[in-house]
């Protein structure tokens, strides 16, 4: 039997005829580090749907892959520490489809702490979340949808001179595959006390914390967005 070539619309004369083009999908290089600990997801703004990685060990850093994340996900890393000395986190995340490079510090990064909220997440959780437990993908899934539905997700703390290259400790400076102008970023619960300042020192900052980033975020330097950042979320594309 003779088998007949598929038919090939234009781009253009698709969208007349409302033929809808396969989705496009991203690909993803991302070098990280988390004091204590952390996993890497993408999902959308209520649910995770793909893992790229994780790790307990905050002296290493770590480089993952993700393959065909839809450009419209979010990035999401869930951290959480052991409620002691200093928490931090350090990254750059290449969307080498898109040609852009995202790095911890850009002002398009959000936090939520959901340690704060955490009975009000799910009322069989522990009101303190424990140091050096990391919350499962379940748990995760939760935080984010409430933090989605009740508007909670914030701007990122950080100290403008707390870079890869420049900050005064306790982490090593000039990480290997982290750019030196990516800053150190966390959440401030205005806990104080121990070597470090806020918000690196203290026993906990409301962790367990949810970082994200819009996947097709346009990268700005976080310095602007402590000045400009008043309810707005900045440096993203509208969807």
């Amino acid at each position: 039997m003779r088998h007949s070539r598929p038919t090939l619309i234009p781009a253009g004369l698709a969208a007349l005829l409302g033929v809808t083009a396969p989705a496009a999908a991203d690909d993803w290089t991302m070098t990280i580090t988390v004091d204590n600990q952390y996993d890497v997801y993408f999902g959308t703004n209520l649910v995770t749907n793909t893992f790229a990685g994780g790790d307990t060990a905050w002296p290493t850093v770590e480089t993952y892959n993700a393959i065909g994340v839809a450009p419209t996900d979010y990035l999401y890393v869930s951290t959480a520490s052991d409620h002691s000395v200093a928490q931090g986190f350090i990254g750059v995340f290449q969307n080498t489809t898109q040609g852009t490079t995202i790095k911890t510090g850009d002002a398009a990064w959000e936090v939520f702490p959901a340690g704060a909220y955490l009975q009000s997440i799910n009322g069989s959780w522990p009101a303190v979340w424990p140091g050096g437990v990391q919350p499962t993908q379940s748990e995760v899934d939760q935080a984010i949808t409430y933090a989605e539905i009740n508007g909670l997700w914030q701007p990122t703390s950080f100290l403008t001179n707390w870079t890869n290259a420049t900050h005064p400790g306790p982490w090593p400076n000039n990480i290997a595959g982290i750019p030196s102008d990516a800053t150190w970023i966390w959440h401030d619960a205005g806990v104080t006390g121990g070597a470090y300042p806020a918000p690196y020192g203290g026993a906990n900052h409301d962790e367990f914390l949810i970082f994200r980033i819009a996947g097709d975020a346009v990268p700005a330097p976080g310095g602007v967005a402590l000045a400009a950042l008043a309810g707005l979320t900045l440096a993203r594309r509208r969807r």
